[in-house]
C-alpha cells in the first residue's frame, strides 16, 4: 500500500495490521529450516495476506470466514474462487483504479462482440465499476 492510500472492505483493518506486523522478506538467503518455519507460520491461521491480482483485492485469509471454500486444513485461500462479500476481502485505491481500467477494457470487447455476449460483458464491466464506486464510498486511511 502506498502512503496515504485508502483501503476498504470487511478485512481492511486486519490487512493493515497484517502488513505492519507480519515478518517481511528482506532479500537474504534463507536457511534450510525456512520451509518448516513458513509452513508453521501459515498454519497458525492468523493474519496472512494474499494479493489476488486477478480478483483485484487482498485476502486477509481466515479459513473460518472464507467464502472460497478452502479445504479444512488449507493455509491459503482458493484464489480461483474469490467471491464478492467475503469477510476476508480488502481493496486499496490501486485495486479500485485497476477495476475501472478492467471495466473499460471489457467495454471495448463488448463493442465488438455479438449482442448476447456483449450484453454479458457490459454487465460484468458495470459490476466492476460498482465495486470501485463502493470502495470510493467506504474507503478510509487506516493507521
Amino acid at each position: 500500500m502506498k502512503a496515504g492510500e485508502k483501503i476498504s472492505g470487511p478485512a481492511a483493518r486486519r490487512a493493515v495490521t497484517g502488513a505492519t506486523q507480519a515478518p517481511h522478506f528482506e532479500g537474504h538467503v534463507v536457511p534450510s529450516t525456512f520451509a518448516r518455519k513458513a509452513a508453521a507460520y501459515l498454519a497458525r491461521n492468523g493474519i496472512v495476506l494474499f494479493d489476488n491480482p486477478d480478483a483485484l483485492l487482498i485476502c486477509a485469509f481466515k479459513r473460518e470466514t472464507a467464502l472460497c471454500e478452502p479445504a479444512p486444513n488449507a493455509t491459503s485461500p482458493n484464489v480461483l474462487d474469490c467471491r464478492a462479500g467475503c469477510a476476508n476481502m480488502a481493496r486499496t485505491d490501486t485495486h479500485a483504479s485497476q477495476l475501472r481500467d478492467r471495466a473499460d477494457e471489457i467495454d471495448q470487447l463488448a463493442a465488438h462482440a455479438p449482442m448476447h455476449i456483449g450484453n454479458r460483458l457490459r454487465v460484468n464491466a458495470a459490476r466492476l465499476r460498482q465495486a470501485a464506486v463502493t470502495h470510493a464510498a467506504t474507503a478510509e486511511v487506516l493507521r
